[in-house]
């Protein structure tokens, strides 16, 4: 199913490209392995190519992505538990997921939550993960930098709040409204 230059997303340790494909003994048995160079760090990371399928999963379509995007942007926040034990737990299970759409969720329901009250650090640093998980698979998708596709996140979750005030809308103004909140995923390579 993969193969040497393939865009790829770990369910935990996020985007990469496969970089290689090498045989290791490991514990006095050979076996191949997919050596991925991680995106955002001078990481590397080997998955056992039997096991690629468990763990690994193709970067997802540009065009899913800005649907996933819209859609938790018009859509009301999820309701986080008040007990940091179980919303750190909820929202852990979520990143480990590997699933674009729950990076979503946690990354609006975390932002909606700091509106409220602002995040504890425990909150900041799954938000910054979140983030970090889907500027990756972002970057990936179009082709782009880390660090832009980070701020063109940044720049569409701070703008999220223009859809949901015109949510009751129901002409075209409310698609126009989410094109332009999307607008930096939409044009072509910068």
């Amino acid at each position: 199913m993969f193969s040497v230059g393939d865009k790829v997303v770990h369910r935990v340790h996020g985007a990469g490209i496969i970089a290689d494909k090498k045989r290791m003994r490991v514990i006095e048995r050979p076996a191949w392995y997919w050596v991925i160079d991680l995106l955002g760090s001078r990481s590397t990371l080997m998955v056992p190519t039997d096991k690629a399928e468990q763990c690994l999963r193709p970067v997802s379509k540009m065009a899913a992505l800005r649907r996933l995007l819209m859609e938790k942007l018009a859509s009301q926040p999820g309701k986080l538990p008040e007990s940091y034990k179980k919303r750190a737990e909820q929202i852990r299970d979520k990143l480990k997921s590997g699933r674009v759409r729950k990076w979503i969720e946690v990354a609006t329901d975390l932002m909606h939550r700091d509106e409220q009250k602002p995040l504890s650090r425990g909150d900041q640093e799954l938000l910054d993960r979140a983030v970090d998980l889907l500027s990756g698979e972002l970057a990936l998708a179009q082709g782009i930098d880390q660090d832009k596709a980070e701020s063109r996140l940044a720049s569409i979750l701070q703008r999220r709040h223009e859809l949901k005030d015109r949510q009751a809308d129901t002409g075209g103004w409310l698609q126009t409204l989410a094109e332009k909140v999307m607008r930096p995923f939409i044009q072509a390579k910068t």
